[in-house]
Protein backbone atom coordinates (compact mmCIF):
# COMPACT_ATOMS: atom_id res chain seq x y z
CA UNK A 1 0.00 0.00 0.00
CA UNK A 2 1.28 3.47 -0.86
CA UNK A 3 -0.06 7.02 -0.56
CA UNK A 4 1.32 10.49 -1.21
CA UNK A 5 0.48 14.04 -0.13
CA UNK A 6 2.75 16.91 -1.07
CA UNK A 7 6.35 15.95 -0.27
CA UNK A 8 5.44 13.01 1.97
CA UNK A 9 5.06 9.36 0.93
CA UNK A 10 3.87 6.50 3.13
CA UNK A 11 4.52 2.86 2.28
CA UNK A 12 2.90 -0.04 4.11
CA UNK A 13 4.79 -3.19 5.11
CA UNK A 14 2.02 -5.35 6.54
CA UNK A 15 4.13 -8.53 6.76
CA UNK A 16 6.87 -6.88 8.87
CA UNK A 17 7.62 -8.68 12.14
CA UNK A 18 9.97 -6.22 13.98
CA UNK A 19 10.29 -8.71 16.81
CA UNK A 20 6.58 -9.02 17.58
CA UNK A 21 5.77 -12.08 15.49
CA UNK A 22 4.57 -12.74 11.99
CA UNK A 23 2.82 -9.92 10.13
CA UNK A 24 2.48 -7.48 13.00
CA UNK A 25 3.14 -4.88 10.33
CA UNK A 26 4.60 -1.41 9.97
CA UNK A 27 4.66 1.58 7.63
CA UNK A 28 7.46 3.86 6.48
CA UNK A 29 7.39 7.63 5.99
CA UNK A 30 9.56 9.13 3.25
CA UNK A 31 10.02 12.88 2.74
CA UNK A 32 11.30 14.56 -0.40
CA UNK A 33 14.51 16.46 0.06
CA UNK A 34 15.48 18.08 -3.21
CA UNK A 35 15.51 15.34 -5.80
CA UNK A 36 15.55 12.49 -3.28
CA UNK A 37 13.04 10.72 -1.06
CA UNK A 38 14.55 10.09 2.36
CA UNK A 39 13.17 7.74 5.01
CA UNK A 40 12.02 9.85 7.95
CA UNK A 41 10.19 7.47 10.24
CA UNK A 42 8.96 3.92 10.76
CA UNK A 43 5.47 3.70 12.23
CA UNK A 44 4.09 0.81 14.27
CA UNK A 45 0.96 0.40 16.36
CA UNK A 46 1.24 1.10 20.09
CA UNK A 47 -0.51 -2.21 20.76
CA UNK A 48 1.02 -4.17 17.89
CA UNK A 49 0.50 -7.92 17.85
CA UNK A 50 1.12 -10.89 15.59
CA UNK A 51 -1.02 -11.05 12.45
CA UNK A 52 -2.51 -7.56 12.86
CA UNK A 53 -1.42 -6.74 9.27
CA UNK A 54 -0.80 -3.10 10.23
CA UNK A 55 0.11 -1.31 7.00
CA UNK A 56 -2.12 -3.32 4.68
CA UNK A 57 -3.83 -0.04 3.79
CA UNK A 58 -2.55 3.53 4.15
CA UNK A 59 -3.87 7.03 3.52
CA UNK A 60 -2.37 10.48 3.99
CA UNK A 61 -3.60 14.05 3.85
CA UNK A 62 -1.18 16.79 4.88
CA UNK A 63 -0.13 16.12 8.47
CA UNK A 64 -2.52 13.20 9.00
CA UNK A 65 -1.76 9.55 8.28
CA UNK A 66 -4.18 6.66 8.74
CA UNK A 67 -3.00 3.04 8.66
CA UNK A 68 -5.24 0.00 8.50
CA UNK A 69 -4.76 -3.19 10.52
CA UNK A 70 -7.55 -5.48 9.38
CA UNK A 71 -6.14 -8.37 11.44
CA UNK A 72 -6.43 -6.58 14.78
CA UNK A 73 -8.54 -8.67 17.15
CA UNK A 74 -9.84 -6.25 19.80
CA UNK A 75 -13.42 -7.45 19.20
CA UNK A 76 -12.68 -10.93 17.92
CA UNK A 77 -10.33 -12.46 15.38
CA UNK A 78 -9.68 -9.98 12.53
CA UNK A 79 -12.36 -7.55 13.61
CA UNK A 80 -9.89 -4.90 12.46
CA UNK A 81 -8.87 -1.35 13.29
CA UNK A 82 -7.15 1.73 11.89
CA UNK A 83 -4.60 4.06 13.51
CA UNK A 84 -4.32 7.82 13.11
CA UNK A 85 -0.90 9.49 13.29
CA UNK A 86 -0.31 13.24 13.37
CA UNK A 87 2.92 14.96 12.31
CA UNK A 88 4.60 17.05 14.99
CA UNK A 89 7.69 18.60 13.45
CA UNK A 90 9.69 15.68 12.08
CA UNK A 91 7.93 13.13 14.30
CA UNK A 92 4.69 11.23 13.73
CA UNK A 93 2.65 10.57 16.86
CA UNK A 94 -0.21 8.09 17.24
CA UNK A 95 -3.35 10.11 17.98
CA UNK A 96 -6.23 7.65 17.84
CA UNK A 97 -7.23 4.07 17.17
CA UNK A 98 -10.40 3.70 15.13
CA UNK A 99 -12.75 0.73 15.38
CA UNK A 100 -16.31 0.18 14.23
CA UNK A 101 -19.09 0.86 16.74
CA UNK A 102 -20.58 -2.52 15.83
CA UNK A 103 -17.28 -4.34 15.34
CA UNK A 104 -17.43 -8.11 15.08
CA UNK A 105 -15.19 -11.06 14.37
CA UNK A 106 -13.74 -11.28 10.85
CA UNK A 107 -15.23 -8.02 9.59
CA UNK A 108 -11.79 -6.92 8.28
CA UNK A 109 -12.34 -3.28 9.27
CA UNK A 110 -9.32 -1.37 7.94
CA UNK A 111 -8.95 -3.39 4.74
CA UNK A 112 -9.22 -0.09 2.84
CA UNK A 113 -8.84 3.55 3.93
CA UNK A 114 -9.24 7.00 2.40
CA UNK A 115 -8.99 10.52 3.80
CA UNK A 116 -9.87 14.01 2.58
CA UNK A 117 -9.61 16.96 4.95
CA UNK A 118 -11.19 15.97 8.25
CA UNK A 119 -13.13 13.04 6.78
CA UNK A 120 -11.88 9.45 6.75
CA UNK A 121 -13.60 6.40 5.29
CA UNK A 122 -12.67 2.90 6.41
CA UNK A 123 -13.78 -0.18 4.51
CA UNK A 124 -15.04 -3.34 6.21
CA UNK A 125 -15.69 -5.71 3.29
CA UNK A 126 -16.54 -8.78 5.36
CA UNK A 127 -19.25 -7.14 7.46
CA UNK A 128 -22.35 -9.37 7.45
CA UNK A 129 -25.30 -6.98 7.84
CA UNK A 130 -26.91 -8.04 4.54
CA UNK A 131 -25.50 -11.56 4.43
CA UNK A 132 -22.07 -13.15 4.65
CA UNK A 133 -19.43 -10.60 3.54
CA UNK A 134 -21.96 -8.15 2.12
CA UNK A 135 -19.62 -5.42 3.36
CA UNK A 136 -19.79 -1.86 4.64
CA UNK A 137 -17.73 1.32 5.08
CA UNK A 138 -17.56 3.75 7.98
CA UNK A 139 -17.29 7.54 7.89
CA UNK A 140 -15.24 9.21 10.63
CA UNK A 141 -14.90 12.96 11.14
CA UNK A 142 -12.19 14.72 13.11
CA UNK A 143 -13.33 17.03 15.87
CA UNK A 144 -10.25 18.60 17.43
CA UNK A 145 -8.07 15.75 18.63
CA UNK A 146 -10.82 13.12 18.45
CA UNK A 147 -12.31 11.13 15.60
CA UNK A 148 -16.03 10.38 15.71
CA UNK A 149 -17.86 7.72 13.73
CA UNK A 150 -20.62 9.57 11.86
CA UNK A 151 -22.18 7.05 9.52
CA UNK A 152 -22.07 3.47 8.33
CA UNK A 153 -22.37 3.15 4.55
CA UNK A 154 -23.88 0.14 2.80
CA UNK A 155 -25.12 -0.51 -0.72
CA UNK A 156 -28.83 -0.01 -1.34
CA UNK A 157 -28.90 -3.42 -3.03
CA UNK A 158 -26.47 -5.13 -0.65
CA UNK A 159 -26.21 -8.91 -0.87
CA UNK A 160 -24.05 -11.68 0.50
CA UNK A 161 -20.45 -11.84 -0.75
CA UNK A 162 -20.54 -8.47 -2.50
CA UNK A 163 -17.48 -7.31 -0.48
CA UNK A 164 -18.69 -3.70 -0.47
CA UNK A 165 -15.85 -1.69 1.07
CA UNK A 166 -13.10 -3.65 -0.68
CA UNK A 167 -11.87 -0.25 -1.85
CA UNK A 168 -12.72 3.32 -0.80
CA UNK A 169 -11.88 6.83 -1.97
CA UNK A 170 -13.01 10.31 -0.95
CA UNK A 171 -12.47 13.83 -2.29
CA UNK A 172 -14.32 16.69 -0.68
CA UNK A 173 -18.03 15.87 -0.73
CA UNK A 174 -17.76 12.83 -3.01
CA UNK A 175 -16.92 9.28 -1.93
CA UNK A 176 -16.64 6.04 -3.88
CA UNK A 177 -16.92 2.56 -2.42
CA UNK A 178 -15.94 -0.47 -4.48
CA UNK A 179 -18.01 -3.63 -4.30
CA UNK A 180 -15.67 -6.29 -5.65
CA UNK A 181 -18.24 -8.93 -6.54
CA UNK A 182 -21.41 -6.81 -6.48
CA UNK A 183 -23.86 -6.36 -9.32
CA UNK A 184 -24.11 -9.68 -11.10
CA UNK A 185 -26.38 -8.36 -13.88
CA UNK A 186 -23.46 -8.50 -16.32
CA UNK A 187 -22.27 -11.88 -15.13
CA UNK A 188 -21.20 -13.50 -11.89
CA UNK A 189 -18.92 -11.24 -9.85
CA UNK A 190 -18.73 -8.57 -12.54
CA UNK A 191 -18.44 -5.91 -9.80
CA UNK A 192 -19.59 -2.36 -9.20
CA UNK A 193 -18.79 0.85 -7.35
CA UNK A 194 -21.08 3.27 -5.54
CA UNK A 195 -21.00 7.06 -5.50
CA UNK A 196 -21.95 8.80 -2.25
CA UNK A 197 -22.26 12.56 -1.83
CA UNK A 198 -22.31 14.55 1.38
CA UNK A 199 -25.37 16.61 2.25
CA UNK A 200 -24.60 18.39 5.51
CA UNK A 201 -23.51 15.62 7.88
CA UNK A 202 -25.13 12.84 5.86
CA UNK A 203 -23.70 10.79 3.00
CA UNK A 204 -26.33 9.68 0.46
CA UNK A 205 -25.91 7.01 -2.20
CA UNK A 206 -26.28 8.72 -5.58
CA UNK A 207 -25.32 6.18 -8.22
CA UNK A 208 -24.08 2.66 -8.74
CA UNK A 209 -21.35 2.50 -11.37
CA UNK A 210 -20.67 -0.48 -13.61
CA UNK A 211 -18.45 -1.01 -16.62
CA UNK A 212 -19.98 -0.36 -20.04
CA UNK A 213 -18.54 -3.68 -21.22
CA UNK A 214 -18.91 -5.52 -17.92
CA UNK A 215 -18.31 -9.25 -17.93
CA UNK A 216 -18.21 -12.23 -15.63
CA UNK A 217 -15.48 -12.15 -12.95
CA UNK A 218 -14.22 -8.69 -14.01
CA UNK A 219 -14.09 -7.50 -10.40
CA UNK A 220 -14.92 -3.89 -11.34
CA UNK A 221 -14.38 -1.95 -8.11
CA UNK A 222 -11.22 -3.79 -7.03
CA UNK A 223 -9.62 -0.36 -6.70
CA UNK A 224 -11.07 3.16 -6.78
CA UNK A 225 -9.75 6.73 -6.76
CA UNK A 226 -11.42 10.12 -7.01
CA UNK A 227 -10.25 13.71 -7.35
CA UNK A 228 -12.74 16.47 -7.93
CA UNK A 229 -15.14 15.36 -10.68
CA UNK A 230 -13.02 12.48 -11.99
CA UNK A 231 -13.10 8.91 -10.72
CA UNK A 232 -11.08 5.89 -11.82
CA UNK A 233 -12.23 2.34 -11.12
CA UNK A 234 -9.97 -0.67 -11.56
CA UNK A 235 -11.05 -4.06 -12.87
CA UNK A 236 -7.90 -6.17 -12.76
CA UNK A 237 -8.77 -9.73 -11.69
CA UNK A 238 -10.14 -11.42 -14.80
CA UNK A 239 -10.57 -8.78 -17.48
CA UNK A 240 -9.43 -10.32 -20.79
CA UNK A 241 -9.47 -7.36 -23.21
CA UNK A 242 -5.78 -7.74 -24.16
CA UNK A 243 -5.16 -11.29 -23.08
CA UNK A 244 -5.71 -13.40 -20.00
CA UNK A 245 -6.10 -11.25 -16.87
CA UNK A 246 -4.78 -8.20 -18.72
CA UNK A 247 -6.98 -5.92 -16.60
CA UNK A 248 -8.41 -2.49 -17.22
CA UNK A 249 -9.45 0.76 -15.56
CA UNK A 250 -12.42 2.98 -16.28
CA UNK A 251 -12.64 6.77 -16.06
CA UNK A 252 -15.96 8.25 -14.93
CA UNK A 253 -16.84 11.95 -15.01
CA UNK A 254 -19.24 13.44 -12.47
CA UNK A 255 -21.43 16.37 -13.50
CA UNK A 256 -23.16 16.91 -10.16
CA UNK A 257 -26.26 14.91 -11.02
CA UNK A 258 -25.41 11.67 -12.75
CA UNK A 259 -21.94 10.15 -13.10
Amino acid sequence: AVAISGDVVIVGAYADTFGLGNAAGSAYIFVRNGGKLEEQSKLTASDAAEFDFFGYSVAINGDIVIIGAFGDDDVGSRSGSAYVFIRNGDAWEEQAKLTASDAAERNFFGWSIAISGDVAIVGSPCDDDAGNSSGSAYVFVRNGDTWEEKQKLAASDAAARDFFGWSVAVSGDVAIVGSLYGKNDAGYRSGSAYIFTRNGDVWDEKKELTASDAGEYDGFGFSVAVSGDIAIIGAPPYNYDVGERSGSAYIKLYNGCSP
